[in-house]
């Protein structure tokens, strides 16, 4: 009897002894795992929500792309994604742009046409959360030599890149040399991601409140936060104007509440003459409209409903008076009044 215990007692100890090797492998190939991972390569679905990706965890092949890819173009190097804590590392000196716009993830990859070795171009898919932020990082980086597009709404091109908004992304397509031969493979792809990522297009009907009346083409602009330099100011849109042959502008920040537009208008006045400005006296059909007289430039302040508004960097008052006029007509018509 002692010798069957014995027996029984051994094959327990060797059965505990497999299963303690079994769980020191597992540990030990866990945290090689663990150190091994680039959180830098992308998986299938980057571009995906959180909910989406439940269930969808086998990684991409080493020449993987994360969009379809016309004939001829061919990953150089694996995609990459940045959230907001390491965007920096991608675009040093421009991230704060887009981390106040309400940036949420940056997946970037590079591709290499197969008939020409030399050419590579890069594309960056920014996930802005909405459309609204999306056109404002587009606004802030148009370049001034840009073509217009017709590929989305907001959509062109220059000698050697592409820029264009679709739904809640602002997609840059950047080549390696700016010539001709580059165009078609840049819109390419800008084309198959659009038509391979459904998305909804939001048109921003805010900018539908600036007067067309000597409006610059391709200036309207939404700039997220700190405005002018005034960090109680978010959300502001933009339009420049030319009139009797100089610039100015114009713009409007729709706010919560009447109340909240006139505290806005009050406390930016404020910020102005802090910095030197100084309030003239003006007669405007405007009620509590600000006449700032700052730098040698003129600008009108004022709210109305919701709208804290008005017009900057006019060299007149007469242009300032001019402008902030048909600004006004336009909030007044939009809010049903005449």
């Amino acid at each position: 009897m002692i010798r069957e215990k014995n027996h029984i007692s051994n094959r327990q100890t060797v059965l505990s002894l497999a299963i303690l090797t079994i769980l020191i492998i597992i540990g030990a190939g866990v945290i090689t795992a663990q150190y091994s991972y680039n959180p830098a390569v992308l998986q299938k679905d980057a571009l995906l929500s959180t909910a989406e990706k439940i269930n969808q965890s086998s990684p991409p092949s080493s020449d993987q792309s994360f969009l379809p890819l016309p004939q001829g173009l061919v990953p150089l190097t694996n995609s990459e994604v940045f959230d907001a804590q390491n965007l920096s590392d991608k675009i040093n000196g421009k991230a704060e742009l887009y981390l106040s716009a309400g940036f949420v993830r940056l997946v970037s990859q590079r591709f290499k046409d197969e008939q020409m070795a030399d050419l590579w171009i890069e594309v960056f898919i920014y996930d802005m959360a909405n459309g609204q932020n999306a056109f404002s990082v587009f606004s802030a980086q148009r370049r001034e030599d840009g073509v217009p597009l017709d590929m989305t709404l907001h959509s062109y091109r220059t000698s050697n890149a592409l820029f264009l908004v679709h739904g809640s992304y602002y997609i840059e397509i950047i080549a390696s040399e700016a010539s001709e031969r580059v165009a078609q493979p840049m819109k390419l792809l800008a084309d198959r991601f659009i038509r391979n990522t459904p998305t909804e297009t939001v048109a921003i009907n805010e900018m539908e409140l600036f007067p067309q009346q000597d409006l610059v083409a391709d200036s309207m602009a939404l700039v997220s936060s700190d405005a002018f330099g005034y960090e109680g100011l978010d959300k502001v849109y933009t339009a420049e104007y030319e009139i009797d042959d100089t610039g100015l502008m114009a713009y409007f920040s729709r706010r919560q509440t009447g109340d909240d537009a006139e505290k806005l208008a009050t406390a930016y006045r404020d910020f102005l003459v802090n910095f030197g400005g100084q309030v003239l006296e003006i007669q405007l059909p405007i009620k509590d409209a600000q006449l700032i007289e700052i730098l040698d430039t003129y600008e009108i302040i004022f709210s109305y409903g919701a709208y804290m508004a008005g017009v900057r960097e006019a060299l007149t008052i007469d242009q300032a008076k001019k402008l902030v006029l048909r600004l006004y007509d336009r909030i007044k018509e939009a809010s049903g009044e005449s």
